[in-house]
Order: structure tokens, then C-alpha cells, then sequence
């Protein structure tokens, strides 16, 4: 009997252990813990993006672990079962956009963890890590700059541009408004479009200048002035450029005579007037006007002006000019005056034509 009894009792205490051990089993409650490492940057430029770095929690408890890749909406891309595969994932494959890394530990019965299925809707015996962000940015594209192009008088009035438009299509984590001289020399950098239809233009002389959009990220180096913008160096975009001249005609001087012509019924016409040679403008033309300016007539070249006959004119003072000026030039016409000229010109000094009778 004793026995029986003792046989019972090492029984009873063998089925408490087994019993204990199921307990302590169902009680084990999936930790992912913490994920460290990141956030990642790519750039989408057809170049291999793979992550790394990252480190799960040593303390992370579970029978079953996998990383999940999802992306902003925790719509599931992939399931890397271990950080080997993880750091293998090219994420410039996905496009521009933003995935989220995470990391699963979960026992048997899981489900959901499917590609193409919702982390959020994820159902049984499991637990998710914080995310890593992994973000995507598109290549820059500065796209197309509309607008222009200017001219401008350098006249010492104030001249900006206006109705200057970017790409709504224009990509980049970053962006500037880059103004250079025509050989790429850059001269400013003006932030935002306020700033650039700030800038006087007519402060830098007479020139060309060149206006570009710049998308980039922050990696780029030489978008300094005194720099050249054909010297960029990191991830960038340079736009189309838009022109902006700076006219500043420049008669310069005119030299001969003065003349002085008996009206007698002999042709008289005058010689020897000479230009200084600094004389600038897209146009030019030779005036003359009586001294009160009316314009008498426009003879376009000093050749012409030596074949008019001032005896037909009769006793008076002719004043000859020289005129450089800019398309859009108004007043320049017979009967008009001198002094109601309106545009981009230059007048130069003038040469006295005196007609006295016999």
C-alpha cells in the first residue's frame, strides 16, 4: 500500500511539471522591440539603393521573425525573412515614394502577412517594431522655364522681370532661381520667385544675363557667385535659361565742322565728319534738326548725310546728330522733335550746320 501511495504522489507531481511547462509556454507573448538604424534617403536614378545598418532588439521575443517592407499606407511590398535578404532589397526599383521597414516577431497561425495585403490588418499571435523610413525621392528635374525674354535700357531706372513661370512638374528636394552672365559665371541666387522679381537688372550694366531654375539636393556643391553654373557638382537640374539684355546705347562722339554755307543757289553739303568708334546700339541713324530740333530729316548712314544740299534749306542753323538706339525707338520721325524722343537710345554731341545769305 505504501507503495501505491508513493507511486501516486511521484505521478501527480510529474503531471503539475508537464501541466506548468504548457502554461509558461501559452503565456510567451511576441515582442518585436526596437529596430534602430536610418532613415534612408535615395535618390530614384536608376542606380542600386540598398539600406543597411539596421539592428533588431537582442531582447525581441517570438517563434517566428521576418522583416516587412510596406509603404506609407502599410500596404505590404515584401517580407525579407532575414537582414541579409533585408539589406539585398533595391529600393530604387519601387519609384519616388516613401516605404517603411519593419520588423516582425509572431508564432504559428499568423495571417495577412502577405505581399500586397494591409500590415494593418494583420490577424493572430504577433507584434511590429517601430518603422524605419526609407524614403525616394525623383531624380531632380528642374523642367521647363517659361517666360522672357527681356530687354531692358540701362537707363538708372529700376528694371525687373515679371511673368516668369516653373514646371508645376519640376522635382528636387531643394530649389533656387540662378541668374549668371552669359558665359555661366553665376551672380546671384535668388531663392524664391519674390526674390527674383526683386532683383534690378538694371544695376549690372549693359550685358546679357542668363535666369535658370535649379532643383537639387543637398549634396550639391558650386551654387556660390563667382562660381560657374557649367562647374555644379552633386544631384542636380539646371532648367532652360531665359535672357535678359541690358541695352545701353552709346552715340559716343561725333567730330567736323562746324559749317558754315552761303545760300547763293550752289549746292552745299558738308565732309570730313567722323565717328569716335565707341559707339553702341542695335540701330542707328543720323539726325538732323533745326536749333529748336525739329527733326529736319534721318539720313541712316554719314554717306547719305554728305549728299544733302543745305543751300535748299535757306538761311538758318541745322545741328547734325548722331542717334543709337534700341528697337521700339519712337519720336524718330520728320516733324517730330529731337528733344520727345521715347525709348533706349543715345543722342551724341551735335555739329553745327550755320546758313547765312550772300
Amino acid at each position: 500500500m505504501k507503495k501505491s501511495i508513493w507511486g501516486l504522489l511521484v505521478l501527480s507531481v510529474l503531471l503539475f511539471a508537464c501541466e506548468s511547462d504548457d502554461d509558461t509556454q501559452a503565456a510567451v507573448v511576441p515582442n518585436a522591440g526596437m529596430i534602430t538604424g536610418g532613415p534612408f534617403t535615395f535618390i530614384v536614378d536608376g542606380n542600386p539603393d540598398n539600406v543597411s545598418g539596421i539592428q533588431t532588439d537582442p531582447d525581441a521575443t517570438g517563434t517566428n521573425r521576418s522583416f516587412v517592407i510596406t509603404d506609407d499606407q502599410g500596404v505590404i511590398l515584401g517580407l525579407p525573412p532575414t537582414t541579409a535578404d533585408l539589406e539585398n532589397v533595391d529600393f530604387d526599383g519601387a519609384g519616388a515614394g516613401v516605404c517603411l521597414i519593419w520588423y516582425l516577431r509572431f508564432e504559428d497561425g499568423l495571417q495577412g502577412a502577405e505581399v500586397g495585403q494591409n500590415a494593418n490588418d494583420l490577424q493572430g499571435d504577433f507584434d511590429l517594431s517601430n518603422s524605419i523610413t526609407v524614403t525616394r525621392n525623383a531624380a531632380p528635374n528642374a523642367g521647363t522655364l517659361s517666360g522672357g525674354p527681356f530687354d531692358f535700357c540701362v537707363d538708372g531706372t529700376p528694371d525687373m522681370v515679371s511673368g516668369i513661370t516653373t514646371d508645376p512638374a519640376a522635382t528636387g528636394t531643394n530649389r533656387t532661381f540662378v541668374i549668371t552672365d552669359d558665359q555661366g559665371v553665376i551672380l546671384g541666387l535668388p531663392p524664391d520667385m519674390a526674390a527674383l522679381e526683386g532683383v534690378d537688372f538694371d544695376g549690372a550694366g549693359p550685358g546679357v544675363c542668363l535666369i535658370w531654375y535649379l532643383r537639387f539636393e543637398d549634396d550639391l556643391v558650386g551654387a556660390e557667385p563667382g562660381m560657374n553654373a557649367n562647374d555644379l557638382q552633386g544631384t542636380f537640374s539646371l532648367s532652360n535659361s531665359i535672357t535678359v539684355t541690358r541695352n545701353q546705347p552709346q552715340a559716343g562722339m561725333i567730330s567736323g565742322g562746324p559749317f558754315e554755307f552761303i545760300i547763293d543757289g550752289n549746292p552745299d553739303f558738308v565732309s570730313g565728319i567722323t565717328l569716335d568708334g565707341n559707339a553702341t546700339g542695335s540701330n542707328s541713324t543720323w539726325v538732323i534738326t533745326d536749333d529748336s530740333l525739329n527733326i529736319l530729316g534721318l539720313p541712316p548712314t554719314l554717306a547719305d548725310v554728305e549728299t544733302v544740299d543745305f543751300d535748299g534749306a535757306g538761311v538758318g542753323v541745322c545741328l547734325i546728330w548722331y542717334l543709337r538706339f534700341e528697337d521700339g525707338l519712337q519720336g524718330a520721325a520728320v516733324g517730330e522733335n529731337a528733344a520727345d524722343l521715347e525709348g533706349c537710345f543715345s543722342l551724341s554731341n551735335s555739329i553745327t550746320v550755320s546758313r547765312v545769305s550772300e
